[in-house]
């Protein structure tokens, strides 16, 4: 199985723009892994999770295979993670050559919000979009990817959803946004026991002080990870991720390496790619 982030930040990006707080400076000044853009990745090359404003920045300069991309995962609606207006310009008179139809999966409010930009835009009738609900702790096999959402600790408006994603022989969690896992999604992992190989955890408070809602810092994620090894949901071979990162959690992609190790967590950064 293979992982690719192409972007690793939270909405604002680091340095975030409009800012000059320590974190951001330093970020600037470094350059290098401190460098984010908004949250984005790929699993096997083929699906993709998350839209963000970012995406074209991804395919000009990251290499994000684009045009061999036929699903999408949405996480949730916020526009950091999903960006409609990228979609307008995916059909006839943008694009000039014949595209396959591209299917995009979320919960109902996001599918919702592509459905009238697309119509708003006037080129709902000029692509081929498939567009289909997912609905929490249902599985879905797409492309040969056995997937099962869980209800996120986020912004519940925007019905938030994390995902788990076999592809047959390994099996990953991929969690953002979300806060401390409900109790639903604690209840799932107790009945079913997925044994993950690869653990990415939403880390957008960093260093800082975590409510526990909406999004986690380090500490919540050392937490989740001893809850997963506890359960029996991961064990030594798991691999832990952070991911996510926002300039409010006070720290560098180069200060976090170092805490992150401590605890048995890799840091995430733009480009990294993961095979296991």
């Amino acid at each position: 199985m293979k992982l690719k982030y192409y972007g690793t930040a939270a909405a604002e990006g680091i340095p975030a723009i409009w800012c000059s707080c320590d974190t951001c400076k330093k970020s600037r000044e470094t350059g290098g892994k401190n460098i984010r853009t908004r949250s984005q990745a790929l699993v096997n090359d083929k699906l993709l999770i998350d839209l963000p404003p970012d995406t074209l920045y991804h395919f000009q300069h990251l290499g994000l295979p684009l045009n061999d991309i036929q699903h999408v995962l949405i996480t949730h609606k916020h526009p950091d993670h999903l960006h409609p207006p990228t979609l307008n310009v995916r059909c006839k008179g943008f694009v000039m050559h014949e595209i396959p139809p591209i299917n995009i999966y979320g919960s109902m409010p996001s599918i919702d919000l592509i459905f009238d930009e697309l119509r708003k835009a006037g080129v709902l009738e000029r692509g081929k979009w498939n567009l289909n609900e997912l609905m929490p702790f249902c599985k879905v096999t797409i492309d040969g990817f056995d997937i099962v959402p869980y209800k996120a600790n986020h912004d519940f408006s925007t019905y938030p959803l994390i995902y788990e994603i076999f592809d047959g022989e390994k099996r990953m969690l991929y969690g953002h946004d979300t806060g401390v896992f409900l109790e639903e999604t604690w209840n799932y992992l107790k009945e079913n026991k997925p044994c993950f190989d690869l653990v990415s955890l939403d880390c957008t408070m960093g260093v800082a002080a975590s409510s526990g809602h909406h999004h986690m810092n380090v500490e919540d994620c050392a937490n989740t990870k001893e809850k997963l090894i506890e359960l029996g949901c991961a064990d030594e071979n798991t691999i832990f991720v952070l991911n996510h990162f926002s300039h409010n959690g006070h720290v560098t992609y180069d200060e976090l390496t170092k805490i992150a190790g401590e605890i048995g967590f890799s840091v995430s950064y733009d480009g990294m790619e993961i095979e296991f």
